[in-house]
């Protein structure tokens, strides 16, 4: 055998001799020590331990709680405290109103008054009333302080309260959920609110003294409810739970009728840009602040103000629009618009060829002027929103590599170029609002513990419109409801001006079959006070135009908005005081809604109850509860109706007499009724 074969044995017999003495090693350690406590360093020795204050809230705008902290506390006694008469006495009592209180936590009574008369005679000074693993909220402490033994006196307080942790809740549950944020663990922020503020709202940090027991368990040495870390600021946003809740609502029955992968839909006020409501269906990522999306035809509009603001345009020059336009290798084609039309009607009909053409015409060469103008519209940056993250647009530059004969043509109808719902809404507030850019605000101000308040700072208004291109932009917008590709959301209650945008997606590095739906506007159109934004992500079901799709969203956001405010409501019209919208004294809503909507005729206030009494009024149809479910409360209804209503019921009907309603009803017997038909609602 070789030498080097001799050393590579000798070798592996030295490891596997060493193996085997740090194997016996561990063995005598472990049975040497098996009785032991990991903890014995720490025990019957003080050691500093950290303590975080409660986190700050996150409030809405009329200062309702939409994020908290519940402090949760470790309950135990000190009944070294107690007297032999106490004892005697109130031991009892105090562990059946334990056990009437708290069952779960004291399902014996029995042991429970044993283990405290036996800690209680060991003279023990710590002694925990439930088991280690429960903690209790600040409404159940405060119980316990005024039970027999538990109640502080002035010479003594035997009930010790232990803060553990600060449990987050979000009292409207996923209501704009991915806007407020998460707290993992309740400790680790994660996305929204939440995170971009962390430090605001994240409690002082202190250090207390505690005490290990050989069982692992810490004892405070300090009673932590007199001794509180300071808590967190509170963040004061701008978002309104009951708007929230309309435009959360409407985005997903849209969602859902359409078969849609996701939608967004974001609320604003005009002249203050506050966010009034942000949804994202299903809240798992905040689409509408963080994903960059290609506008399609909304980006018109900031086409229609870049040539407006050169005087390139009036709103009634008349146009010859081809059936196709060429441009390199491209073709462009609007498929079913062609002739002479005005610039107003291109914008309304959304002809591709139209601003494809005029874009090419007035700035093809000198592309970097039109960029100028979108950058004066602020569609080439984020807008600063207080969330993060915010992505920049991305477009491509005159002067980059990419840039070719088509790029120019194409952003004009908004390829080429990707912004997040909230930079495309935020550039149509301007024009809401006289020209004057806005910066969009979630948040308006934190408040802390002590007094201070911090605005929160974002970029000052300033005007990237004249007043003039602000006008005409408003009613060329008008025009697209009115008579345009959004025409089948037009209400006689109310002007809505906006546009309609129909997107292919783009998955790799080429666009496919599947569209993005959109319609961003404002309203009252004006006197706008509110602008809005609906995006429907690839809709599968019942179209896949922005017009078809997403417009119809906007409109019941819309009218919910428009109903609540007082400064808005629609009023009726003295001019014409005989005008009523159709209707039946009683209704079932689930047959009259659709019908209503058909016929765009609004119904804004819908009671819980099946069945309904209907109001007519000028402009709409106002429901009130019917509730009556005796025989007598089908007067008013049609005869179809009632034989549907009875017949479910077990009744045998009988009627007598012509007329579209139901005017009287005759119990023949317990289960036969004899109803009278007439053409009012009652005889």
């Amino acid at each position: 055998m070789s030498k080097v074969l001799k050393r590579f044995y000798l070798f592996l017999i030295l490891i596997g001799i060493g193996w085997i003495i740090l194997a016996a090693r561990l063995a005598y350690l472990q049975w040497k020590y098996k009785d032991a406590s990991p903890y014995a360093p720490y025990e019957n020795r003080p050691y500093l331990k950290k303590v975080i204050g409660e986190r700050g809230s996150i409030l809405a705008r009329d200062m309702t709680v939409l994020a908290t902290s519940m402090p949760l506390f470790r309950v135990a006694v000190d009944p070294s405290l107690w007297t032999a008469e106490e004892v005697r006495d109130s031991l009892r009592l105090l562990v059946a109103a334990l056990r009437r209180l708290f069952p779960q936590y004291c399902p014996k009574t029995e042991d429970l008054y044993s283990h405290l008369l036996e800690r209680w005679k060991a003279k023990d000074r710590h002694v925990y009333l439930f088991p280690y693993r429960v903690l209790i909220t600040h409404i159940e402490r405060k119980v316990l302080d005024s039970l027999p033994l538990l109640r502080p006196l002035p010479t003594r307080k035997a009930l010790i309260l232990e803060k553990i942790t600060h449990k987050r809740s979000y009292p409207y549950g996923d209501l704009a959920r991915i806007t407020l944020g998460y707290l993992v663990n309740d400790s680790i922020a994660w996305r929204g609110l939440e995170s971009a503020f962390h430090k605001e709202l994240r409690g002082e940090e202190r250090w207390i003294l505690v005490r290990r027991l050989p069982n692992g368990i810490e004892i405070p040495l300090e009673d932590l409810s007199e001794y509180e870390p300071q808590p967190g600021g509170d963040l004061f946003t701008t978002l309104d739970p009951h708007l929230q809740d309309i435009v959360s609502q409407a985005l997903a029955e849209g969602v859902k009728t359409h078969k849609a992968a996701g939608g967004v839909a974001i609320l604003m006020e005009v002249r203050t840009g506050e966010i009034l409501a942000l949804a994202n269906y299903g809240e798992q990522y905040n689409d509408a602040v963080s994903t960059l999306w290609e506008p399609g035809s909304t980006f018109k509009v900031a086409t229609a103000a870049a040539l407006l603001e050169e005087k390139a345009i009036r709103p009634q020059q008349r146009l010859l629009i081809p059936a196709t336009l060429t441009i390199a290798d491209r073709t462009l084609s609007d498929g079913y618009f062609t002739g002479i039309i005005t610039f107003e009607e291109a914008l309304a009909h959304s002809s591709n060829v139209a601003f494809a053409s005029l874009c090419q015409k007035v700035f093809g060469g000198y592309p970097s002027r039109f960029y100028e103008q979108l950058r004066r519209f602020h569609l080439l940056e984020p807008t600063g929103i207080t969330l993060y993250p915010e992505p920049r647009p991305t477009y491509i530059a005159p002067k980059s590599p990419y840039f070719n004969p088509t790029t120019l043509p194409w952003l004009a109808i908004g390829y080429n170029i990707q912004l997040t719902p909230l930079q495309l809404l935020t550039f149509y507030n301007a024009i809401a609002n006289n020209g004057v850019w806005i910066a969009p605000k979630l948040v308006r101000e934190i408040r802390y513990p002590d007094g201070r308040r911090t605005i929160i700072p974002s970029s000052p208004p300033h005007r990237i419109l004249s007043p003039s291109t602000a006008y005409i932009l408003r009613n060329l917008l008008k025009a697209v409801v009115e008579k345009g590709t959004a025409r089948n959301i037009a209400t006689p209650l109310y002007a809505i001006a906006g546009k309609t945008g129909t997107a292919k997606k783009v998955k790799g590095r080429y666009y496919v079959n599947e569209y993005r739906a959109s319609f961003v506007g404002f309203f009252p159109a004006d006197n706008p006070i509110y602008s809005c934004i609906v995006i429907v992500d690839n809709p599968q079901a019942d179209g896949i135009h922005g017009g078809e799709v997403a417009a119809p969203i906007f409109r019941k956001i819309a009218d919910a908005v428009v109903f609540r405010d007082l400064r808005i409501a629609p009023q009726e019209l003295e001019s014409n005081p005989n005008r009523s919208q159709p209707t039946l004294p009683v209704m079932n809503q689930a047959v009259v809604i659709p019908l209503y909507n058909a016929l765009s005729i609004s119904t804004p206030e819908r009671p819980a109850t099946p069945w309904v009494r209907g109001i007519s009024h000028t402009h709409y149809v106002k429901f009130m509860p019917h509730q009556d479910t005796t025989p007598q409360g089908i007067v008013g209804m049609s005869l179809r109706q009632a034989l549907h209503y009875l017949e479910k019921r077990g009744y045998r009907v009988f009627w007598q007499g012509s007329g579209a309603y139901v005017v009287r009803v005759e119990l023949r017997s317990a289960k036969e009724l004899l109803l009278t038909l007439g053409d009012n609602e009652t005889p």
